[in-house]
């Protein structure tokens, strides 16, 4: 763990900037914090770390709400899921670093300029689409949160809003998918040997900067213009996703 001071700087701003986002909107700091954490740590440690703090961070939202949690889409959705966590981290594990960046940096680019031109807004799905869609999103979204390390609440906010939850279910079935993945997602990397010390030493220091970003996204969310702070997020996003083609 031979970080410069620009990257503990650059390590500090990630979870900071990640866990607003998330504190705010309910989803989406794998997606931000993921891509700034590869600029300067192999995807072999990213993932793992991602993966522990967010399955960490969702533990008490998890148990506070399990009663507002839309169970039946649950079902729904964790079994696929597991089959793309399964495949994601077997990918992760046996495929050469080098083209693994580049698609994650073209993966990013693409939903940093899906964010900003669509400006956090999600299409909805027919009602007889929804179960085939389910299978489809769960798997997609658990094999490129394994590869990459986050980059999936979207397309399970497009399904849910499709589904018509309302915001208190919505938030809660949100937060129990992400337990659910990661914690499976930690079960998969545990065994290909993935989850080091380094792993553990870098999510105890993040932990506690997560709690302070998640506390104060929740009040921007309430005191803020919600369009401005998407743009910076799509901003930040298409950056980094750039940087990881160039890298």
């Amino acid at each position: 763990m031979n970080f410069s001071a620009w990257e503990w700087a650059l390590f500090t701003a990630a979870i900071l900037l990640a866990f607003c986002v998330r504190g705010g909107a309910g989803f989406g700091g794998g997606v931000v914090i993921a891509p700034l954490f590869a600029l300067f740590m192999p995807l072999q440690t990213v993932v793992p770390l991602v993966a522990g703090m967010n399955t960490l961070t969702s533990i008490a939202q998890g148990v506070a709400d399990w009663r507002q949690v839309a169970w039946r889409e649950i079902a729904r959705l964790v079994p696929f899921s597991m089959i793309g966590v399964a495949m994601g981290i077997y990918f992760l594990a046996n495929i050469d670093a080098r083209p693994l960046y580049r698609a994650f940096g073209v993966f990013i680019t693409a939903y940093s300029i899906y964010v900003l031109v669509f400006k956090g807004k999600t299409p909805s799905i027919p009602q007889r689409w929804l179960t085939p869609v389910a299978a489809i999103i769960s798997f997609f979204g658990g094999a490129v949160g394994s590869l990459f390390g986050g980059g999936v609440g979207p397309v399970f906010v497009i399904y849910l809003n499709s589904v018509g939850v309302d915001k208190d279910t919505f938030r809660a079935t949100m937060n129990m998918l992400m337990l659910t993945m990661g914690g499976t997602r930690i079960a998969g990397l545990l065994v290909a040997g993935m989850v080091t010390q380094e792993v553990l030493i870098l999510i105890a220091i993040a932990l506690p900067l997560a709690y302070v970003a998640g506390r104060v996204g929740t009040r921007i969310a309430q005191r803020f213009d919600q369009e401005a702070f998407t743009r910076m997020v799509g901003a930040v996003l298409l950056a980094s996703g750039v940087l990881l083609i160039l890298k």
